[in-house]
């Protein structure tokens, strides 16, 4: 049987848990190596896309960004 990671069953849950988390870390290099390779001979540019990345992870665990998603998985869940 082929791992789905969004199935909604409950079997295996740690695989599909390290799935996704090898997804996000393969797509994160795949991102930085195409911003070196896109900004190598301009480095202010590089630069910039790191700012922007901090900012986006600081967004993305901010307590109001996480409330609504634990607000939405929540009302999906009663569903």
């Amino acid at each position: 049987m082929i791992l789905n990671p969004f199935d909604d069953g409950v079997e295996r849950p740690k695989a599909k848990i390290a799935f996704s988390f090898a997804l996000l870390i393969v797509f994160n290099i795949a991102a930085w190596i195409w911003a070196w390779a896109a900004f190598a001979d301009r480095p202010s540019l590089l630069g910039i896309a790191l700012l922007a990345y901090m900012f986006g992870l600081r967004h993305a665990f901010d307590a109001d960004h996480i409330a609504a998603i634990d607000n939405v998985v929540r009302k999906l869940m009663q569903e």
